[in-house]
């Protein structure tokens, strides 16, 4: 692997893959990093959670394994979700194998987790379907990626670089077959999206070609969950 390439490898990577689609050779990957980040988002009198676009399920059974909650995992992949099956052992953990916004579920939830899958999806499209499906005083976290299209982006991505192949190089070897899709939207557009979308997230850059997402659905709604839906 020559110099640039290890420099640029990861900053669209997602389960451990190179953005051509090809495995990584590195154990370490961006969300799992971030995976602890993503379980202090968890309300403590959580019930239920969902994880939408679950991959192998490994953030699934860490909610498992740390809360005594009804998880869900959801992911259209059918080999991912196999594999997630049978990774899970015999956790309570549901997985389900569907397009998240066409799956009709018949339950909300008191967390929902989306690590590097909002940008597979119509972005407006699926965080109104998140924030739909919580219960009132619910958490949403997203952990996304997003287009890097301005002078702080890159100057981020800079200050990145050395600590990113510092983590790379000092971790083992994975190979997923989980898929890659670039980011659309800039984390200006983001912004813009979920302020008009969702009062009162809050947006976090992160160090690695990330950002952390969080709303907390009022206990008394300020409107039906149906508002939320973009209208046809």
């Amino acid at each position: 692997m020559r110099k640039e390439e290890m420099f640029s490898c990861f900053s669209h990577e997602e389960h451990g893959e190179h953005p051509d689609g090809k495995a990584s050779m590195f154990q370490y990957n961006h969300n799992e990093h971030y995976a602890d980040l993503l379980l202090r988002q968890v309300p403590s009198n959580c019930r239920s959670a969902l994880d939408v676009g679950c991959g192998d399920g490994s953030f699934a059974q860490r909610l498992a394994d740390r809360f005594s909650a009804a998880v869900t995992g959801i992911d259209q992949d059918r080999t991912i979700i196999k594999r997630a099956r049978m990774l899970a052992g015999d956790r309570a953990i549901r997985f389900v194998e569907a397009d998240f916004l066409r799956y009709p579920f018949d339950e909300q939830f008191d967390f929902i987790a989306a690590s590097a899958s909002l940008h597979h999806m119509p972005f407006e499209q699926g965080l109104a379907k998140m924030a739909s499906l919580l219960r009132p005083g619910g958490m949403l976290a997203v952990l996304g990626l997003f287009r890097e299209a301005s002078l702080t982006d890159y100057a981020a991505a800079l200050v990145a670089a050395p600590v990113n192949v510092f983590y790379a190089l000092s971790r083992g070897q994975i190979k997923s077959g989980a898929p890659v899709k670039p980011p659309d939207l800039s984390l200006q557009e983001i912004r813009e999206i979920t302020s008009d979308l969702l009062d009162g997230a809050r947006l976090r850059r992160l160090l690695l070609w990330r950002y952390l997402l969080t709303w907390q659905k009022p206990q008394v709604p300020a409107m039906d969950d149906s508002a939320l839906l973009p209208q046809p």
